[in-house]
């Protein structure tokens, strides 16, 4: 069964945006603790970022996918 970060993940942007978002991985639940996760979604605050995999929980906020280029949610 495919888990997805984002809750409605056909309303994004493109089929590479929504591939990324996914959590196939079967050693880790968390995003941040997978080396293979590229995008994190914050749902309460509607934004998209990269994760830094630094061993926290950084992230940087993005305004466009970078795959197709659409702007994404707005971000603060």
């Amino acid at each position: 069964m495919t888990r997805t970060q984002h809750p409605n993940p056909d309303s994004l942007c493109c089929e590479s945006m929504q591939a990324a978002l996914e959590l196939n991985c079967t050693e880790h639940d968390d995003p941040f603790d997978c080396p293979d996760s590229l995008i994190a979604y914050n749902e309460g605050l509607n934004q998209f970022a990269l994760i830094v995999h630094d061993g926290g929980r950084d992230v940087i906020l993005i305004r466009y996918c970078p795959w197709c280029g659409t702007k994404l949610a707005e971000t603060e």
